[in-house]
């Protein structure tokens, strides 16, 4: 089968760009030619002004996009296209190329995009769904996306434009959802039930887990307030005789390093961004992963590597995270922003070893059971031949 994989990497790494690499090598190790399309958002760092100024209709509908996705569709025929992310370069137009050359449409929401505006359903320090129902310009009213009235329009619009006008939600053949509660959310916002699949994340050739570890804990993520590091920070301050590794970079690190430093919180160390063979070594070594998230999160790619080397998590009772982490099983949750109750729960685990690796046997159990390459790549194949039979490709 001939894959066309398309994505629009985001300016901070993060767990998204890594999941479309893993199903990218899935594929080709099964015999698979994936082509691909990617563009970068940090491309716009050196556009002139008047470019920048194209920005708000080329995010609406790339013309050259469509273009260069119609002339590579004609060139190599795939059998089906595989949408990660679209925004800014790429744009909606790839969905109507993909469409005017019959080419089925297979979509990973790995957000909420396609019903809000910032795509994580929260603005104003909040959990927000008012824009699920299909009323995006309460993203203007809120300035959700970047705390910006402009380009929350910029998007209002674009979603508003796409969804009643374009219908691009039609010319998607098959959406796959990453966890059961995103599933509800996404048909709650009107995405078609009778196209939509679960399919979680997943590790290929995972590292032995080890149920040994030194004296730390683990956070990664984007230093973003949603993330919500700043209740982990603020935890730390009654947890004793273990370190905070914090891997991640982003627009609160400077605020969160200081706010560490004052509470002479010398424990809490700030990392940067770690990726690869490295994060894997400090995971390893790690007495527990934290997830103080106060998102829903649709997926947290965090938790499945914790998994993988027989590690607990500490998380954030909230959305697909209390789905993922079972409490007491494979970790502990918390009430999300409560460092009282993060403090308490990272405090048993550090008294209690014992019970940090039952919990990490558990959770490398789970990852076997529910996460291992060989279902994944399955269930791939299965969404593939639907979205073809629905274009009348495949019987």
């Amino acid at each position: 089968m001939k894959v066309l994989q398309l994505h629009n990497r985001y300016r901070v790494p993060g767990g998204e760009d890594a999941v479309v690499k893993r199903e990218r090598d899935l594929l080709e190790r099964h015999g698979h030619r994936v082509i691909t399309m990617e563009r970068a958002n940090d491309e716009m760092d050196g556009w002139p002004a008047w470019r920048r100024a194209l920005l708000p209709a080329t995010t609406m509908f790339s013309l050259r996009s469509y273009r260069a996705v119609r002339a590579l569709c004609r060139r190599e025929r795939p059998d089906v296209a595989h949408v990660h992310n679209v925004f800014f370069l790429l744009s909606p137009s790839v969905y109507h190329a993909l469409d005017a050359e019959g080419v089925p449409i297979v979509q990973t929401c790995h957000n909420f995009r396609f019903l809000c505006a910032n795509a994580i359903f929260f603005t104003g320090g909040q959990l927000c769904e008012r824009c699920k129902g299909g009323n995006y310009f309460h993203a203007v009213v809120h300035r959700c996306y970047r705390d910006s009235r402009a380009q929350s329009l910029m998007l209002a619009l674009t979603l508003a434009a796409h969804r009643y006008i374009g219908r691009w939600w039609e010319t998607i053949d098959a959406f796959i959802a990453l966890s059961e509660f995103s599933q509800c959310k996404l048909i709650e916002g009107g995405l078609p039930v009778e196209r939509m699949f679960l399919k979680p994340h997943f590790l290929d050739n995972p590292p032995a887990p080890c149920f040994e570890s030194d004296d730390y804990a683990v956070l990664m993520g984007r230093l973003h307030q949603e993330k919500d590091v700043a209740t982990a920070v603020e935890a730390f301050r009654d947890v004793r005789g273990l370190r905070l590794l914090v891997l991640g970079n982003g627009p609160l690190r400077g605020e969160l390093e200081a706010r560490a430093r004052q509470a002479g919180l010398g424990h809490v160390e700030f990392r940067g961004f770690i990726a690869g063979e490295p994060r894997f070594d400090l995971v390893r070594r790690a007495r527990m992963l934290l997830l103080p998230s106060r998102v829903y999160e649709n997926f947290a790619v965090s938790v499945l590597e914790a998994y993988a080397m027989g590690k607990a998590v500490v998380a954030s009772r909230i959305g697909a995270i209390a789905e993922l982490v079972e409490d007491g099983v494979t970790g502990l949750l918390f009430e999300p922003g409560n460092a009282a109750d993060l403090a308490e729960k990272v405090n048993r685990l550090r008294a209690d070893p014992a019970l940090a690796v039952a919990l990490g046997r558990n959770a490398r159990r789970r990852f076997e059971e529910r996460f291992n390459a060989d279902a994944n790549y399955q269930q791939l194949m299965e969404i593939y031949r639907f979205a073809r039979q629905r274009r009348g490709l495949e019987s």
